[in-house]
């Protein structure tokens, strides 16, 4: 019963940082659609704005604090990551949630692998810096 509290808790966390993530890019005059054409990750959107560019994906992980964000494994360069930016939203249960926007490139410099297994992630010394902090200008 208690995985399946947390389970659910996790899931409603991940929830909230989505549609925090969808109200900035929305206000923001882009369109925001789930990237359907995944298998897995409910938290991919496709973003889009007409005349702008062409479209492209957005990865929200959502954290009720600072956590580390895993990646995968077998990242090899930036084509390999699913994503072409992460926003990686903390403290997203609270009134005053953070996000920090990092692209591709930013994810591959500042990602590091398990020394213990084939994972890859981004801690949050690693991400927590204010040139990442609400960069919604940049995207």
């Amino acid at each position: 019963m208690a995985d399946s509290i947390f389970s659910q808790d996790k899931q409603h966390t991940a929830k909230v940082g989505l549609a925090y993530v969808t109200w900035q890019l929305t206000r923001r005059d882009w369109e925001v659609l789930p990237a359907s054409e995944t298998k897995k990750r409910s938290t991919l959107l496709k973003v889009k704005k007409e005349g702008i560019s062409p479209a492209f994906l957005i990865q929200s992980r959502a954290f009720s604090s600072q956590a580390a964000v895993s990646l995968g494994k077998d990242i090899t360069g930036p084509d390999s990551l699913p994503f072409d930016w992460l926003a990686i939203t903390i403290n997203v249960r609270s009134d005053t949630p953070t996000c920090f926007l990092l692209n591709r490139q930013d994810v591959i410099e500042h990602m590091k692998q398990d020394p213990d297994g084939p994972l890859y992630w981004v801690d949050p010394p690693r991400y927590i810096d204010t040139k990442f902090e609400g960069r919604w200008d940049k995207i």
